[in-house]
């Protein structure tokens, strides 16, 4: 077999390569209530990513004729919310804005604790699926890259006082 023959390279080679190279970072979550102050029983707490982390990011690469290009598409953000649930959202989830009253905002990628804890452990993992194309028509699919982080949730319970006035 001769040299040339030897190092030929497929488009779905190149792209299992782009793949690779792709940069995905794990989520970076913010929380309303934010982090770092107390969540309250029976209030929800809203979990959404930080701007421009929900976009699709490719790579593309070549080696004579022969080329790919590789893409990540976040598809979804799973939260394990510490107290045994978990939630699935099919996006960032949405931004709390402080400046609307909380009457008239809701999200889909929230969860009400029921019960105090000084810190529930909370893991947020967002999936990216992965598609190539190439050279000579080719494609195809890829594994799906699953990046995780863990952090702390503080919940503790308010106490109201009701008197006759």
């Amino acid at each position: 077999m001769d040299q040339k023959r030897r190092d030929a390279v497929t488009p779905e080679q190149l792209a299992r390569r782009a793949y690779k190279l792709i940069p995905i970072a794990p989520p970076t979550v913010l929380t309303a209530p934010p982090r770092g102050q107390n969540g309250l029983v029976g209030l929800p707490q809203w979990f959404f990513l930080t701007d421009g982390q929900w976009t699709p990011k490719s790579k593309r690469l070549h080696i004579g004729a022969v080329w790919a290009a590789a893409t990540a598409t976040p598809e979804r953000m799973t939260i394990s919310t510490g107290d045994g649930q978990t939630l699935t959202c099919n996006g960032p989830g949405a931004a709390y804005d402080t400046t609307q009253p909380a009457d008239q905002q809701s999200s889909t990628c929230s969860h009400t604790y029921q019960h105090p804890a000084s810190a529930y452990r909370v893991t947020v993992s967002v999936t990216w699926s992965g598609t190539w194309r190439g050279s000579g028509g080719t494609g195809g699919t890829l594994p799906p890259i699953t990046k995780s982080v863990t952090f702390p949730i503080r919940v503790i319970e308010a106490q109201a006082l009701v008197t006759k006035g």
